[in-house]
């Protein structure tokens, strides 16, 4: 960029002046190219650049005919007259700019928040800067801003940017839950899309921003069935025995070490995997414990140390735990727990459940390939490659195409093949329950559940397990009101 100047000449008064400022910049390439002839003039003051700097140049020549007019230029010693005047007019048209700006600025963020998705953004952008906090006070946590960035990824995808919260009514709610189904999410997940898109609804209400009351009241949680979810598993005692006393080989005894952290401190991945020497302590009383904060609510608990594997396991590594993703975790324990079900019998036992969205793509895939290779066409090397890894497991797991089925079309899994990380916490939980050592709320305080119906998701016992369960403690009652009879 770089300032024009001017030349400035009058008869009467005589005045000749070179080099005078104007304050108007320009850009040096784009002005060259405009003065090389009339036709490049011509097209310069036509573009919106062009045509700014001629309006600019044209209150400088009218400026100076002012001064010229008021006689306050009367020789050549009144360059600085000339200068000071154009300096004026342009840090004003500066000013006056920038305000301009200012006021666009704020109307288009005005107009970003009252839009869904600008209040998303505004909102979600508050969230991980911890500038938005929950209504106690409390920071959101990781696990639920990751939430969030996902309900994220689906709202952007189904909404344009013109959409306004006046806008939302049934129709659209309903249209939304129809959108999510078609993308393959499972009826839980759908659920927990939907009640984010209720929740911004009312935060935007909150600051002003949403004054469509139906917007509050049309989006509907769709009642999720056992046979709409993923069939949930818990290890027994025994299995669980089986595993710990398992010969492995020291990597792999890595991830069976940290799964049984989990399931001997009944927490999630997100605060087992990040264990350390501080979170194990004696409190008054003598108990050791492993206290925490967890990183999904918030919550400080204690959990007391009542199985010596975990002192076991802690010391085995110096307090130093083994690192690992969630993703290794899962493929790795399924492995072991599959090695392991040729001598324990029920990880092998078939389970009827759904599959998740990435596997009923993987099974079309596989089919499109059947489909293609029957008809005499041909794979690519990268799909060749993938088409053998798929057949391999179709094979070794009797698939029908891909995953196997029942009589019924019902897709069945063998045990092992459902445990995830989490599954060491659904059977810690599970078997403290089974034991009847604990009443629910003492399961709990261990757990970091507030609320019981979402405890109760957890206990993962059959109906035979409860009946059983029931039968014998009617049995001791009724044996202890004998013994009091006589």
């Amino acid at each position: 960029m770089a300032t024009l100047y001017i030349t400035v000449q009058k008869r009467i008064p005589k005045v000749s002046l070179r080099f005078v400022s104007t304050g108007v910049s320009v850009d040096i390439q784009t002005w060259n190219r405009a003065n090389r002839d009339v036709t490049a003039w011509r097209k310069y003051v036509a573009t919106k650049e062009g045509e700014a700097v001629m309006k600019r140049l044209e209150l400088v020549t009218q400026t100076i005919d002012r001064l010229f007019a008021d006689g306050r230029i009367g020789g050549n010693e009144d360059k600085v007259v000339i200068e000071k005047a154009l300096h004026d007019i342009s840090t004003a048209e500066a000013i006056k700019f920038k305000e301009e700006q200012k006021r666009r600025k704020k109307e288009q963020q005005a107009e970003r928040e009252h839009s869904v998705l600008g209040f998303y953004d505004y909102f979600f952008k508050g969230i991980q800067d911890g500038s938005i906090r929950h209504s106690n006070g409390k920071q959101y946590t990781d696990s639920t801003i990751v939430v969030w960035k996902y309900f994220g990824i689906y709202l952007k995808e189904y909404c344009s940017r013109k959409v306004q919260f006046d806008d939302i009514s049934k129709p659209f709610a309903d249209k939304f839950s129809v959108y999510l189904e078609k993308k393959g999410l499972m009826a839980g997940t759908i659920n927990k899309q939907v009640n984010c898109f209720r929740k911004l609804c009312n935060l935007a209400a909150e600051e002003g921003l949403n004054s469509n009351a139906v917007s509050l009241k049309v989006w509907k949680e769709r009642t999720v069935k056992a046979a709409d979810k993923r069939t949930e598993v818990y290890l027994t005692d025994r299995e669980l025995d089986a595993l710990y006393q398992m010969e492995l080989s020291p990597e792999r005894s890595k991830v069976r070490d940290v799964f049984f952290i989990g399931y001997l401190s009944g927490q999630r991945f997100s605060d087992y995997s990040d264990f350390s020497a501080e979170n194990f302590k004696q409190v008054d009383g003598g108990v050791d414990v492993i206290g925490l904060t967890q990183k999904k609510t918030g919550n400080y608990v204690e959990v007391p140390i009542w199985d010596s594997r975990v002192t076991d396991i802690a010391r085995r590594y110096r307090y130093i735990f083994p690192k690992m993703d969630s993703q290794k975790l899962n493929h790795d324990i399924k492995d072991i727990l599959g090695e392991l079900s040729a001598s324990v019998p029920s990880l092998a036992e078939k389970y009827i459940t759904v599959l998740s969205m990435p596997e009923r793509r993987s099974e079309a895939l596989y089919q499109s390939f059947l489909d293609r290779l029957k008809k005499g066409g041909r794979l690519n090397y990268n799909e060749r490659r993938e088409y053998v890894k798929m057949r391999r497991y179709a094979d070794s797991h009797n698939g029908s195409p891909l995953y196997e089925r029942n009589g019924r079309g019902q897709v069945i899994r063998p045990k092992y093949e459902l445990v995830s990380s989490h599954t060491a916490r659904r059977s810690s939980i599970t078997n403290l329950y089974k034991s009847g050592l604990l009443d629910n709320r003492e399961i709990m305080s261990i757990s970091g559940h507030q609320s019981e119906r979402v405890f109760e998701n957890y206990i993962k016992v059959g109906t035979s397990e409860q009946a059983q369960r029931v039968g014998k403690k009617l049995m001791k009652a009724k044996e202890v009101k004998l013994r009091k009879a006589e």
